[in-house]
């Protein structure tokens, strides 16, 4: 009987495995598909026994990643996304068509690259991590001079989809300019940065710079992953 039930246990733990890795699969391929993406996203469905899940057709946790990604016209991107109380059917991950996947809750994690935000505020402009905040840099008419002005500011979330780095702080280089002046640069140099319209309805809930980007936390409830809500340009 012992002997019987290692055996049983040892099988119910395959299928459960072998169902997970289908429904992992399953999903991966819907996302890809839906978010118009080059390639896969790496789909971890946890929680045991994911055979109880799939039967109940809801999913408490699943997590999907993507690496240097390319999505709704922004390049290079790393995201994290978290999906709470994913609800399809055995018969949905069956069939070969899900025309749309209800989700509870959805938390989602992006890192926008530095480079990535200079290119859209113009040539020459470059925005990087510095001492106390985001150093943001270009160059101006001062004085009759053409001056390359550093400036180090602070972010924050000012919108669903925006980001603000307001300057607080000039490096000019040695050159000595009136108070209004630099206030004026001050706000030359500051900058707000709208991300397009992120999947599943997400909106940004916190920003903060990082050695080599913004890192961006998002949020979504009772979302739907459907294709004809996601944009993909």
């Amino acid at each position: 009987m012992a002997i019987f039930l290692v055996v049983l246990l040892g099988l119910l733990l395959a299928l459960d495995r072998f169902g997970v890795a289908y429904a992992e699969d399953r999903v991966a391929a819907q996302l890809q598909e839906e978010l118009a993406l080059s390639s896969t996203p790496e789909v971890d469905i946890t929680g045991f026994p994911a055979l109880t899940q799939a039967i109940a057709g809801r999913y408490d946790d699943v997590r999907l990643r993507l690496d240097s990604a390319d999505i709704a016209g922004l390049s290079d991107l790393d995201v994290v996304v978290e999906l709470h109380g994913l609800r399809i059917t055995l018969a949905e991950l069956f069939s070969e068509e899900v025309e749309a996947i209800p989700v509870g809750r959805i938390d989602g994690a992006v890192s926008v690259p530095y480079a990535t935000v200079a290119e859209q505020l113009g040539d020459g402009v470059t925005v990087a991590r510095g001492d106390g905040g985001v150093t943001v840099t270009d160059t101006f008419e001062v004085l009759g001079q053409d001056v390359p002005v550093s400036g180090t500011g602070e972010v924050t979330v000012v919108g669903p989809r925006q980001l603000a780095v307001t300057v607080v702080a000039l490096n000019l280089a040695g050159v000595d300019i009136p108070e209004f002046l630099i206030e004026q640069l001050q706000e030359q140099l500051s900058f707000t940065y709208e991300l397009p319209p992120l999947p599943f309805g997400l909106t940004i809930t916190d920003a903060r710079a990082t050695a080599d980007g913004f890192d961006v936390t998002a949020e979504a409830s009772d979302a739907v992953i459907d294709p004809d809500a996601i944009p993909t340009d």
